[in-house]
């Protein structure tokens, strides 16, 4: 099983239709992430978002360690497998589906 985890900063929610002003952005990042759970049966994708998801930043040292570090702006943060692929940017499907695959090299740290 692979397992995508996407690492947010606070918000209202994730697929960004909330409040008066669509994110485009964020609409984009969850149509990818719906169709990669379609396209892969054995993909597990989670979305930690700060607001409401803070255990799971706490549980997470690396993940913790990096906010600390940098401050949220370093998030979006985007894992696989326990692979940090990218971090202060959200992934395209076919970036996304690259990592899944393997054959995308993680991004520098």
């Amino acid at each position: 099983m692979t397992e995508l985890t996407l690492y947010e900063e606070a918000m209202c929610c994730s697929t960004g239709v909330c409040g008066p002003d669509p994110d485009d952005e964020l609409v984009e990042v969850s149509a990818a992430l719906d169709q990669l759970e379609d396209a892969f049966d054995d993909l597990e994708v989670n979305r930690a978002n700060m607001q409401h998801n803070i255990d799971q930043f706490l549980e997470t040292q690396r993940i913790y360690d990096r906010v600390q570090e940098d401050g949220p702006s370093i998030l979006p943060i985007t894992v696989v497998d326990d692979q940090i692929i990218a971090e202060g940017e959200y992934l395209s499907y076919d970036e996304l589906t690259a990592a899944i695959d393997g054959s995308a090299t993680p991004q520098e740290v």
